[in-house]
């Protein structure tokens, strides 16, 4: 508790307006009357989330729109209780031990977590929080306890890990610094985001607050503190602004708890917050940028009232520069940001005379059909301004992204269900760059350090410039799933179009032909699982990637050299993941 507290005091020191409604929310801790309750929030991937989406697509979303996570307990438990079929596991309750004081709170334990991964060849990993998995072995613990009341809740589940980082191959665009020596910084985009492709020649340890937190809520209402991860939106494997690739960072809050239904309009679910991500140890741009940071940001969910299925969306984040650590109540209003760039210049005043801001959009949508135990689920992404809504609606595709999906529970013989889970994911820009410039998404020529926190993107793990296809089958059991999965990721699409822009090409590549053999493709199969054996829950997960021209070594060397006769530069990964949870 000691350490959340000194965070945001170091964080947000001289800042009257937050240190007022931050210290309102820590002091009602220490007078209040507490009672009787039993709830707390769920970290992002634990199988209790597995268990509602689930069940969202057998009973459907009306308790939750699972837009807005993490999830509290109290919405998981009406989702089991509705539960009049025998799934196994699937319909058990997980509930840690819980200890009563005099019917004033209960404390609780979060349920322990070790998790092992390996990398045979290079690192490969994504949404796993604070850690990044380096080639070689990365171990993992997460656990803790909660303490809640009706109207007070603390959380305390960190997350440590230690990484061998063992060395590999280093990729052709990563550049050397004056002396000679590899800057630890993104391929090919180094300059522009702080996303090290390697932190560091050694091994290292991690520690994080993880899934920390000091919350009031009355009702569906909550305000508080928090270093947990965030997910915002439908999608199942790559949120495209707010997502747990990274480790959560220190932010202040106020959202709900589940729906507030409105009569004859809907239902409505919000976070809004003051975050102020980290740079990781390998930041090394000029003293402009080497400033803290602070995040505006919300996530708006509505469900109209005659469709409590239906899900629509909208998130926005806003990077700034703190002048001399200070936040201000100036700087808390920057999510109020026109969206069009002409209104924005008309309020605000032309970008290049105002103080700098990244400003990132997206809208979404989920529809979940019960009676057909499926859901379609959608993100549009847009990474600037528009000028104004005539530009919009002729260049929607203007630095924008976008995601769609569906999963679909299968009912069949041999197990109790299957399900299955198809998504596409799309960051890389379209044709329009020919004619209007467009930048790497999550990047800021501004704000350097990008949409990024502790050295990992905060929105879709695929990173910017690239784009995904994702399959995945899973067959449903009384005592697990196992499943099976594939992917294919083109790695930063943009960055391969940029350069191969710009090479002098022979004669025969002039009209409209490049180096369209070369470019990096992913493409992964392996195989999931997940077993619950006398209170231990045990996941496991191995594949297998093809990582096509990895390095990026020969781009633009033609002389004779075509698709016909190039010598491929490939490389193959192999990670293998198991997980242990002890179920009290």
């Amino acid at each position: 508790m000691k350490n959340i507290i000194y965070i945001f005091q170091n964080k947000i020191r001289r800042s009257r307006v937050v240190s007022i409604a931050i210290w309102s929310v820590l002091l009602l801790i220490l007078p209040g009357t507490w009672f009787s309750a039993s709830s707390q929030t769920i970290p992002i991937d634990d199988i209790k989330e597995e268990q509602l989406r689930i069940h969202q697509l057998i009973h459907g979303s009306e308790y939750s729109s699972f837009t807005n996570r993490p999830t509290w307990n109290h919405i998981y438990l009406k989702y089991m209780d509705l539960d009049s079929d025998d799934y196994g596991i699937w319909s058990r309750v997980f509930q840690s031990p819980q200890y009563e004081y005099k019917s004033y709170f209960k404390v609780g334990i979060y349920s322990p977590n070790v998790e092992f991964t390996a990398n045979s060849s290079v690192p490969y990993g994504e949404n796993n929080e604070a850690a990044w998995y380096g080639k070689g072995f990365n171990t993992e613990f997460q656990g803790g306890f909660w303490l809640t009341s009706d109207f007070v809740t603390i959380t305390f589940r960190p997350h440590i890990i230690s990484q061998q980082n063992l060395e590999f191959d280093v990729p052709r665009f990563i550049p050397l610094d004056q002396d000679g020596n590899i800057r630890y910084i993104a391929e090919g985009i180094g300059n522009s985001i702080d996303r090290p492709f390697r932190f560091g020649p050694d091994s290292f340890q991690t520690f994080s607050l993880g899934y920390s937190s000091v919350r009031v809520h009355y009702k569906n209402i909550e305000a508080g503190v928090s270093t947990e991860p965030m997910w915002w939106g439908a999608n199942v494997k790559y949120p495209l602004i707010m997502s747990n690739n990274a480790a959560g960072m220190p932010h202040f809050f106020i959202g709900t708890r589940g729906p507030l239904k409105v009569p004859y309009v809907g239902s409505f679910e919000f976070k809004w917050l003051g975050g102020f991500p980290e740079d990781s140890d390998y930041f090394d741009q000029e003293i402009q940028y080497q400033k803290d940071r602070f995040m505006n940001a919300v996530n708006l969910s509505y469900s109209p009232f005659f469709a409590s299925n239906v899900h629509l969306g909208l998130t926005r984040a806003i990077h700034t520069y703190l002048d001399g650590g200070v936040l201000t109540s100036e700087e808390l209003g920057y999510i109020f940001d026109p969206f069009l760039y002409k209104n924005f210049e008309k309020t605000r005043g032309p970008v290049g005379i105002i103080k700098p801001r990244n400003h990132l959009n997206s809208l979404y949508a989920r529809w979940v059909w019960p009676q057909s135990n499926i859901e379609i689920y959608g993100e549009y992404f847009r990474d600037d301004f528009a000028w104004d809504t005539r530009d919009l609606l002729m260049e929607p595709r203007h630095n924008s992204g976008y995601a769609f999906g569906f999963q679909k529970l299968i009912f069949a013989p041999l197990v109790h269900f299957y399900k299955l889970n198809v998504e596409l994911t799309n960051m890389t820009p379209g044709y329009l760059d020919e004619v209007r410039p467009q930048s790497y998404y999550y990047t800021d020529d501004a704000i350097r350090q990008g949409h990024t926190n502790r050295g990992q993107v905060i929105g879709a793990a695929i990173g910017p410039g690239s784009n995904s296809q994702f399959a995945g089958l899973d067959a449903y059991f009384d005592t697990g799933r196992i499943g099976i999965f594939a992917r294919r990721m083109a790695d930063n699409n943009h960055f391969h179009y940029e350069y191969d822009r710009f090479l002098n090409r022979p004669a025969e590549f002039r009209q409209g032909f490049g180096d369209y053999w070369r470019n990096r493709t992913d493409l992964t199969f392996g195989a999931r699982g997940l077993f619950y054996y006398q209170n231990f829950l045990i996941s496991a997960n191995f594949s297998w990637t093809k990582l096509f021209n990895y390095g990026r070594y020969n781009y633009g060397e033609f002389g004779g050299i075509n698709i016909k006769n190039f010598e491929p530069m490939d490389k193959t990964n192999v990670q293998f993941h198991l997980g242990v949870t002890y179920q009290f």
